[in-house]
């Protein structure tokens, strides 16, 4: 277990992201760039600096060590991103966590060290699940991990957007009991528009996953305005007709309008796509895509 991996975070005790309790490692760099991510740190491959005014007690130790990145406006600390070296020196020195790294770097026992932590949880009714980013750019990694969980009988889930080579999926086939593969528009262009990339790569892949007997849940994120009309409905069944009845299921997640916070803290500008569904739409949409889909799977969102 000497493979080395690139992670932002590992999140205890969630719940949404496989079945029961599951602890999450959360991988750094993803191959799509959605406007609309709710993990906007773990995009880029390379290390950011967070900056977080609400922790900085202005104790002036980051001006002191890189005068050219720090000064003081008014009240405030400000950090100018521009001429950054990252050499990390202020968050090294930062006393209160106000400036801090996005990428962790670690090694897969480190992180199986970790796991292994909540086993009785897993034992009892959950798991562990790699998610980003796109953690499958990491495959490597990923395979190991899940093979050492695997091996303590722990169940395994990977949450992943399929914009990665086949070859990085195979790796990991073995050893996951449960891919949760996001599927956002249909239409290559207008998904290129909102992700930075085509979606040729991501359908095929899908289509190869199904077809592997591998198990599989869509996930369709739902964003107005976006992918949320009846036209979208249309392709999305078109798309699934052919093998929705061999899905474990299809999620449509509500738009998650909360992470500006995340996008300030890294100097990001954040695009806010508006309000939430209401309950009655994720169940109308949810309806309507099931009847699209002649009830051929589970068609579902989480109130």
């Amino acid at each position: 277990m000497s493979v080395t991996v690139e992670i932002t975070n590992i999140s205890r005790a969630s719940l949404h992201d496989g079945p029961g309790i599951r602890t999450v490692v959360y991988f750094k760099g993803c191959s799509l760039k959605c406007l609309w991510c709710h993990n906007p740190e773990t995009i880029s491959k390379n290390d950011e600096i967070l900056y977080t005014p609400i922790k900085c007690i202005h104790c002036g130790r980051c001006i002191k060590i890189c005068p050219e990145n720090h000064k003081i406006e008014g009240n405030d600390m400000v950090l100018l991103r521009e001429n950054c070296k990252r050499c990390k020196e202020c968050v090294k020195n930062c006393p209160t966590g106000a400036l801090a790294s996005s990428k962790k770097q670690t090694t897969v026992a480190e992180v199986v060290k970790e796991l292994m932590k909540d086993i009785h949880y897993y034992r009892q009714n959950g798991g562990i699940t790699l998610s980003g980013g796109e953690c499958l750019l990491q495959a490597d990694a990923c395979k190991e991990i899940l093979e050492e969980c695997k091996k303590e009988d722990i169940h395994t889930a990977i949450e992943t957007a399929l914009n990665v080579p086949w070859g990085n999926i195979e790796k990991v086939l073995p050893f996951c009991d449960l891919f949760f593969a996001d599927l956002k528009i249909l239409n290559s262009k207008k998904h290129k528009e909102f992700t930075g990339s085509e979606n040729g790569l991501i359908l095929e892949n899908l289509k190869k996953l199904v077809d592997s007997g591998a198990k599989v849940t869509v996930r369709i994120p739902l964003i107005p305005t976006v992918n949320d009309s009846e036209e979208d409905i249309k392709l999305f069944a078109a798309f699934l007709c052919d093998f929705a009845s061999r899905l474990c299921g299809i999620e449509v997640l509500r738009y998650n309008n909360l992470a500006e916070s995340k996008y300030l803290i890294l100097g990001k500008e954040f695009t806010d796509f508006g309000t939430p569904q209401s309950d009655d739409e994720l169940k109308s949409f949810c309806s309507r895509l099931d009847t699209s889909l002649k009830n051929e799977t589970t068609v579902y969102c989480i109130l």
